[in-house]
Order: C-alpha cells, then sequence, then structure tokens
C-alpha cells in the first residue's frame, strides 16, 4: 500500500497533537498547518516550519497566514456571527478551504483536525461539521480523531487507510480523557487550554464596530491595532492608541498606523498613535490621556509637558504642551 499523507489543521495546542500522533500511530504520514491571522501573529514568516514541534515532537509545522482573507469574510460572514463578532462558521470553511487548496503541495490524502463534539458549541456539532466539510469541498475526507466513532465513517477509513477501532469516542468540554492519552503518547508540557478566540470576547466588540463605522475599507493593520493599548474615539474622530506596558510600546512603535507616534520626554509613560486630523484640540486631548496614564504625579497641577512627536517621514520634533484640567477620558474611551 502506498504511503499516505494528511495534513493537519492545528493550533499547537493538545487536540491537535494527539490527532497527529494517533495519525502517525497509523503510519500516515502527518504535515501540520497552522494557519494564523492579524489576531494570531505567526512567529516565522509564512510557510516556515515551526521548529520547536519538530524538535520536541518530530512533526512539521508550517505557518499559513490568512489575515487577508479573514478579514474579508469578519466583515461579511455568510452565516453570521456566534456569540460576539466571531464568524466561527465562515472561519472554519476559509481554514478547511485553504488545507483542500494545498492537499497537493503536501501531497496529503485528506485533512484531520483534533476537534471534539460539543466541544465548542457553534461550530462542533454535527450539522455544522457537514456544512463546513461541504462547503469546503472536502465532504469524507476529514477525518478527526479524537471523537470519530461519534461520526459517520469517513473515506480514509472506508478504503482502510485508517483503523476505525483505533479511532476514540471523546465528546464534549472535558479535558480528562486528552489528558490520559498525552500520558500515553508521551506529550507533556504541551499548552493550556486557550480560553477561546479574541472574537469572542464581548469587550473586543466596541472596538470592531467603532472602526468599521469609522473607517469605509479597514485593513489589515487596522485590525490588528484593536488587540493592543488603550483606544479613544476624539471629538473630531480622531483615534487614540495609548500603550499599555513596554511590550505593547515597542509593537505598537514599529507599527505603521496613524500619522503622529508621541511620548513624553521627563517621566516613562506610554507611547501613543493617533491619526490626527489636525486638530490642536485633539492633539492637547490626547497628550492629557498620554499623561494620565504616565508616571506624572498631581497631573491637574502641570503647567506644560515635553513630548517628543514622531511623523511618518521620521521628522522627530520635541514640543511643550499644556495638559488640559478636568477631562473625563472615559466619555472617550472605546471599550
Amino acid at each position: 500500500m502506498p504511503e499516505r499523507g494528511a495534513i493537519v489543521l492545528t493550533s499547537g495546542g493538545l487536540d491537535s497533537l494527539l490527532a497527529m500522533k494517533i495519525l502517525e500511530r497509523e503510519r500516515i504520514r502527518v504535515t501540520g498547518l497552522h494557519l494564523v491571522t492579524w489576531f494570531n501573529l505567526p512567529k516565522y514568516k509564512m510557510f516556515n516550519e515551526i521548529p520547536e514541534y519538530e524538535i520536541k515532537y518530530g512533526i512539521k509545522i508550517y505557518n499559513i497566514d490568512v489575515s487577508e482573507d479573514y478579514t474579508s469574510i469578519l466583515l461579511n460572514p455568510k452565516y453570521g456571527y456566534g456569540s460576539s463578532v466571531n464568524p466561527c462558521i465562515d472561519c472554519k470553511i476559509l481554514f478547511f478551504s485553504k488545507a483542500k487548496e494545498l492537499m497537493g503541495r503536501f501531497k496529503a490524502d485528506f485533512v484531520a483536525t483534533g476537534e471534539v463534539v460539543g466541544q465548542r458549541p457553534m461550530t462542533q456539532n454535527l450539522n455544522s461539521i457537514k456544512l463546513i466539510e461541504k462547503k469546503s469541498n472536502l465532504s469524507g475526507y476529514v477525518v478527526r480523531p479524537l471523537c470519530a466513532k461519534l461520526l459517520d465513517p469517513t473515506v480514509p477509513e472506508i478504503k482502510g487507510w485508517i483503523n476505525r477501532e483505533h479511532l476514540y469516542d471523546i465528546s464534549g468540554r472535558g479535558r480528562k480523557r486528552q489528558m490520559e492519552l498525552a500520558v500515553e503518547y508521551g506529550i507533556d508540557n504541551y499548552p493550556s487550554p486557550a480560553g477561546g478566540c479574541i472574537l469572542t470576547e464581548k469587550n473586543f466588540a466596541p472596538r470592531f464596530y467603532d472602526l468599521i463605522k469609522n473607517i469605509k475599507n479597514p485593513s489589515v493593520i487596522d485590525f490588528l491595532t484593536l488587540r493592543y493599548g488603550r483606544h479613544f474615539r476624539l471629538p473630531d474622530g480622531a483615534k487614540l492608541i495609548v500603550g499599555k506596558n513596554k511590550a505593547e510600546n515597542d509593537f505598537l512603535g514599529r507599527l505603521p498606523w496613524g500619522n503622529l507616534q508621541f511620548e513624553l520626554i521627563d517621566v516613562p509613560g506610554p507611547l501613543c498613535l493617533i491619526d490626527w486630523k489636525g486638530y490642536p484640540g485633539s492633539l492637547r486631548l490626547a497628550v492629557t490621556a498620554c499623561i494620565r496614564y504616565s508616571d506624572y504625579k498631581d497631573v491637574e497641577q502641570l503647567n506644560y509637558v515635553k513630548v517628543k512627536i514622531k511623523k511618518k517621514d521620521n521628522n522627530d520634533r520635541i514640543i511643550k504642551l499644556k495638559p488640559l484640567k478636568g477631562i473625563d477620558l472615559k466619555s472617550y474611551m472605546i471599550v
């Protein structure tokens, strides 16, 4: 029998690692596919391997950046949003379709995942599973080793590429059986279960809706900014982003967004980005926000502060600005 291969969609978590190990036991050549978007940035460039997985588990996993495609479905999800602004069904169809597209590149005969029936309410129920496979042209060619016995036999099982009796019948949100299997397959120090996609978080939705209300054709970079800092919409419509810590400051400083970056000179504080429209009052308000989240004490007593401003043309300058008094910044904050 010729060697069979599978693409396994993986998050890098335990379930997908188990799926790969189960398939390897069936003498299937496994290639991991880690699809990433603007809210889950790749550590390595497109089509580069993620070396730690091959070193630790002997499995090749590749990052594939689908940010542009994901942004499109996020704005117009055919199957709607979940509990917040999460287009889960459209997302799964995109990911499975990308795997289908890459089967030839990786010499794969089918696709597999670490999904478990009932683990995620929107996409891991029987109706959604069938819909997603159909829309991605993979009906019968998606193997879910952890819950396969709860589903109809797939083509790889029917053709004898995989022994169905060696697969499992796990369901629900519990982790006990997966943890037991991890011991059996020698998988340790695996990541803790993720808290879920950032798009399901209630606090993310206001930022999303503010963006699409104020920007006609938001870019990947516009969406990327939603992950970081404190966000403010100023009276003239300008958007202000205030970094929360050094790591965010460093990241925001490299981000090609807005037309001004600024930070305080005399005390530690946040890096701020603003899509400034030229209105002086907005710049003063933005600097006031920067001061409020800095190490300055007695902010209301300050007469002026020195601010280093960097424009897109890299023409840095230092100016003095008088902060506004008695301002309620919460009225401008996007949750």
